[in-house]
């Protein structure tokens, strides 16, 4: 679920798409730009997507920018400072931190801070496995392993910490 743009009038909602991500036999890494467009659009029309979408080129430059991450949630102020950012999209916690932000006072007596959070996502998985079959068999045993992974750093951090 998407945030619904008139609950948060002060912003504009886009949608970066940025590579397949987990391409598989039936449909492949994108091999020039408009093979990664008409992939946008088919992604755009299967999820129903509202938003404006944006395509990164294929070199992927904004998605290097922005930090490589699957997923990603920004949200900026009109000067470009980074108010928000997650590593996985959860429309819910980004109404929160705009409802909060809204909710607080403005002017010297407030201010802001650096934080950092786990938070929990529940995501549609008989969808997203959907997905990945659509894509071929590579994409299911590629998306397991990159599960492995995320939870072997997770492990990992948390031993570090």
């Amino acid at each position: 679920m998407e945030p619904k743009r008139r609950e948060h009038p002060g912003y504009d909602w886009y949608f970066l798409y940025t590579r397949e991500a987990h391409p598989g036999e039936h449909l492949t890494a994108h091999a020039g730009f408009d093979e990664k467009l008409a992939a946008a659009r088919r992604l755009r029309d299967e999820l129903g997507i509202t938003r404006p979408i944006l395509v990164d080129d294929v070199e992927g430059t904004v998605h290097r920018a922005y930090g490589l991450l699957p997923n990603m949630s920004w949200v900026l102020d009109r000067g470009g400072s980074i108010l928000y950012k997650a590593m996985w999209t959860s429309a819910a916690h980004i109404g929160d931190f705009l409802n909060a932000r809204a909710a607080s006072p403005a002017g010297p007596a407030s201010s802001t801070f650096y934080a950092e959070q786990l938070a929990p996502i529940v995501r549609g998985r008989d969808a997203f496995q959907r997905g990945l079959e659509r894509n071929g068999p590579r994409a299911g045993t590629e998306f397991a392993r990159a599960e492995q992974i995320w939870a072997e750093r997770a492990r990992a951090a948390r031993r570090s910490a």
